[in-house]
């Protein structure tokens, strides 16, 4: 200990405490402000973030969450533009409006929320473009264009040698967006390739002149795609981004065409109905992966005493103060949970899912 860490204890003897911050140093926190909100269709706004003196950081395909003033919790979104192609500082994020949600009745506003603070921490995720050669499937809905928008931007960036077929299910007409866009990226993917956009639309009333794609995008993408032979699920590289059953059913198709997980990226967000993650403590391998890479404080805990219930308080490590050998347990606080899952993906041991038992184990409640 120095001598000015002496000098700065109360107790000369006593060790001084950890510095916590050191468990998100993954995690980047920026202040920034809004630049720009607009409407890209009925429900779904395009969000500009502007942070004053900084590059844009990050690859295209990871996610930021967002705290505004007014709003308990920060949300989780994907990059809508491949961050090269932003200006500098800014980030750019499609953001659904979601009946009764905190976040959705701020950004209802629109262009009065210009010039308000935001706080962004991340960037968080490791869904981005694969280095392979492999055709390229891309299936989003709702607002997870963003993240398949943002990996096509920066393969066009690149020049990707390879196709791809980007499938995109909205309800209705009013629901599509960055056409435009797309045609754009269209003209600069690699002159030797091509990218084909299917929309697909689930709702659009029978009477309308929509002369495009009908019905789910997963079943039109398996019986015109797959079971027609014109892809080959062994020579593709799956994306999907959006509302989990669409994901879940996609996965689905392709597994059972015979499509290897490995070769099935996905970017999955959940709202606060949804649960939290449970940490199975005693499969956990004290790699501190999933302290490393949480977006909110108390998300995650180590903890000396586990909580007798769901919503009930739970006991702190504190150092010199709690027993414990480095911690007894680590513990997902549901009341903080932003429902990111980015301690999922992070967990080298698959100790973490939403589908471990409610009470969280730990060694000793095994071993008991």
């Amino acid at each position: 200990m120095t001598t000015q860490a002496i000098e700065n204890c109360q107790d000369p003897l006593a060790l001084p405490l950890p510095d916590r911050r050191i468990q998100t140093l993954r995690v980047g926190f920026r202040e920034g402000r809004v630049k720009r909100v607009r409407n890209l269709t009925h429900d779904t706004y395009e969000l500009v973030v502007a942070c004053d003196g900084a590059e844009s950081i990050g690859h295209a395909g990871q996610f930021w969450t967002l705290r505004v003033p007014g709003v308990a919790k920060p949300r989780p979104y994907s990059f809508a533009r491949a961050p090269e192609s932003e200006n500098p500082g800014e980030h750019t994020f499609f953001i659904r409006l979601v009946p009764g949600g905190e976040l959705s009745a701020w950004l209802s506003a629109g262009d009065k929320r210009v010039g308000e603070e935001v706080t962004l921490s991340g960037p968080l995720g490791r869904f981005g473009l694969d280095p392979s050669r492999d055709d390229m499937v891309c299936i989003a809905g709702g607002s997870g264009m963003s993240a398949v928008f943002a990996v096509l931007e920066h393969a066009a960036n690149v020049q990707a040698e390879r196709n791809c077929y980007f499938f995109y299910g909205a309800r209705t007409r009013r629901d599509l967006y960055q056409r435009a866009e797309i045609a754009a990226l269209q003209r600069r993917w690699h002159p030797d390739y091509a990218l084909k956009f299917v929309p697909v639309l689930s709702e659009e009333p029978e009477a309308s002149d929509w002369d495009g794609a009908r019905g789910l995008v997963t079943d039109h993408f398996r019986h015109h795609y797959l079971d027609t032979g014109q892809l080959d699920a062994g020579r593709i590289k799956a994306y999907f981004c959006g509302p989990s059953p669409m994901i879940d059913a996609g996965i689905s198709v392709l597994r059972d065409a015979g499509l290897p997980a490995a070769s099935i990226y996905y970017d999955r967000f959940e709202d606060a109905r949804s649960p939290a993650p449970v940490i199975d403590n005693a499969a956990c391998v004290l790699c501190d992966e999933c302290l490393l890479v949480k977006p909110v404080e108390n998300c995650i805990v180590a903890v000396a005493r586990l909580p007798a219930g769901a919503g009930a308080d739970y006991q702190p490590v504190e150092p010199a103060a709690t027993a414990g050998l480095y911690y007894s347990a680590l513990y997902i606080d549901e009341r903080e949970c932003i429902r990111c899952y980015a301690c999922v993906e992070s967990c080298p041991a698959q100790a973490i899912a939403p589908q471990n038992e409610p009470t969280p184990r730990t060694l000793a409640r095994v071993a008991g």
